[in-house]
């Protein structure tokens, strides 16, 4: 019964720990066991206001840059802290070298916001920012 329990245990960890999870699965993880995934932080530049007055409209901008002989096929925003962690995923119609873009998110709280980028490959790459916000914009209903 214990090697049977230390066995899927084990399996466990591995598919925690593999490179190709799938959005829903990393988008569930909180953020000390994103940071656990080791995922290679080149090519991607945050910017995030380090301090934020309210969290219901923060400015966020992302530039992706995809290592040699790769492309960016999607990328998902998320704030582990947030009741819906999942803030964004884009799917690009076709894979790209680079991707910009500008938005603005919700913080729940003061947390780190992580971009992690699916390449052609099958591989990930994530960077992460912090910003702490003063006032809460939004709240979980339970």
């Amino acid at each position: 019964m214990k090697r049977k329990f230390l066995k899927q245990l084990t399996a466990l960890v591995g598919v925690m720990l593999s490179p190709r999870l799938m959005a829903a699965e990393i988008a569930s993880l909180s953020d000390k066991q994103i940071k656990a995934l080791n995922l290679n932080p080149d090519g991607i530049t945050l910017d995030l206001p380090p301090l934020a007055d309210t969290g219901n409209s923060i400015p966020f901008s992302i530039q992706i840059l995809a290592p040699a002989q790769k492309l960016i096929q999607s990328f998902e925003i998320i704030a582990p802290e947030n009741p819906n962690t999942l803030v964004l995923k884009v799917t690009l119609p076709k894979p790209q070298a680079n991707y910009r873009m500008a938005t603005r998110i919700r913080l729940a709280m003061s947390q780190n916001v992580w971009v992690i980028a699916q390449l052609s490959d099958g591989s990930k790459i994530g960077q992460f920012i912090p910003s702490v916000v003063t006032l809460n914009a939004c709240f979980d209903a339970t």
